[in-house]
């Protein structure tokens, strides 16, 4: 792997995004002997709790919390957490690959997130997710050093945002009534649906929530992870209009953007992509121009980290399109989308991922919401500690660490 440093820099992006110089950041992203990485540690955990559905046309996921620590000479660490799904069982493949990358990175004459970021995906190939924890963790790190919140350190527009419930598929129409009771008992007024995947079942599904919920103040959400065609998303969309519901995630798959244009265009709700597998600067500017959303959508572990997050957000907000980022994710992926929101006024809401307790296992406190409203942490960087020996009580559980 080559160590050739490409153009742009974490100043130069944070520039674009701030849209004014920061050039007193380059001190965050110094490099020299005496800051290099001496250690990191990589841990794969993942709970029985965890394990759901997100369409009703898949089997269940198994979820891995995928967390790096890195030490440098002089003290500092810096941490992120990337979520990884598997089908039929856990494993620990995203460890050992990230293992192998890090012991690269250690190499290069770089602490700069955005110039490593750009060496692991453009130069040598690997996979976003594998990039993202290292990216996190780099940014992570430049923020603990500034003695700041992540959010403070991109420019803070607020420090509380609107949360809502994310549900994942249930059996039965009672669950989610009764799990949207539960959880408005802790504030909670709006909550999204990640639906069955078969038009029948869904509109029963809507109907009978515009119908238990007609007199509340609820508002709903659904999320159909792109498994429709044109006609059925159009039907239940129509239906979706009759009350309480104003968004609609992935109607249809992500790439059709004349037919979310079309969507939006002939429906009352809010179109909004999956934001999974087409997330770059190219297909944001697209769905701009084609004015196919009323707000783009991505996951910062997903799609590269937090450098390629900035660099999206800068083109929405460039071409006057909000960005609510996917938040499904344990605290610490929750956590760096949280930061990059509170840092970007056109972001409406947090998501947040149910059982709420099953994403906090393996930290010693979790995010802290009010009121429906998630709240900016105080420490710096992403602004949690992690109990490291609950992690290893995790019904999968895997480590390695390396000092150089």
């Amino acid at each position: 792997m080559t160590s050739k440093q490409p153009t742009t820099t974490a100043v130069d992006l944070l520039a674009s995004f701030f849209n004014e110089d920061a050039s007193d950041y380059r001190q965050y992203f110094e490099y020299s002997d005496g800051l290099r990485i001496v250690d990191f540690e990589i841990y794969a955990v993942g709970t029985e709790s965890t394990i759901a559905r997100y369409s009703g046309r898949e089997e269940p996921w198994y979820v891995v919390n995928n967390l790096l620590r890195i030490t440098t000479e002089d003290g500092f660490e810096g941490l992120s957490g990337v979520n990884t799904y598997y089908h039929g069982g856990f494993s620990d493949k995203h460890l050992v690959k990230l293992r192998d990358v890090m012991a690269e990175v250690v190499q290069l004459n770089t602490m700069d997130p955005t110039e490593v970021s750009s060496i692991l995906k453009e130069q040598a190939g690997f996979a976003d997710e594998v990039v993202a924890s290292v990216d996190i963790a780099l940014w992570d790190l430049a923020a603990r050093k500034a003695n700041q919140p992540l959010y403070k350190f991109f420019g803070a527009k607020r420090d509380v945002i609107e949360t809502y419930a994310s549900l994942p598929v249930y059996d039965s129409l009672g669950e989610y009534m009764d799990t949207v009771r539960e959880y408005a008992s802790l504030g909670y007024k709006k909550f999204k649906y990640h639906m069955w995947g078969a038009i029948e079942e869904d509109l029963r599904l809507v109907e009978a929530t515009q119908h238990e919920f007609r007199n509340s103040d609820y508002r709903f959400m659904v999320d159909l992870e792109g498994v429709y065609d044109f006609d059925d998303a159009m039907r239940l969309g129509e239906q979706m209009d009759q009350g309480l519901f104003f968004w609609f995630e992935a109607p249809v798959k992500d790439e059709l953007l004349d037919e979310c244009a079309a969507l939006r265009k002939k429906l009352g709700v809010q179109i909004v992509p999956a934001g999974y597998t087409s997330y770059t600067p190219e297909f944001i500017q697209q769905g701009i121009d084609a004015d196919a959303w009323d707000a783009g959508r991505f996951d910062s572990t997903v799609i590269g980290g937090i450098s390629h997050a900035l660099t999206l957000l800068t083109i929405a907000n460039n071409g006057g399109l909000p960005i609510d980022i996917q938040s499904w994710d344990h605290t610490l992926g929750q956590l760096a989308n949280l930061h990059l929101m509170l840092a970007n006024d056109r972001s409406q809401y947090f998501e947040t991922p149910l059982p709420r307790s099953a994403f906090q296992f393996g930290m010693k406190q979790g995010i802290t919401f009010d009121n429906g409203r998630a709240v900016a942490p105080k420490r710096p960087g992403l602004g949690i500690e992690v109990d490291w020996d609950e992690l290893a009580t995790a019904a999968y559980y895997d480590a390695c660490n390396k000092q150089f």
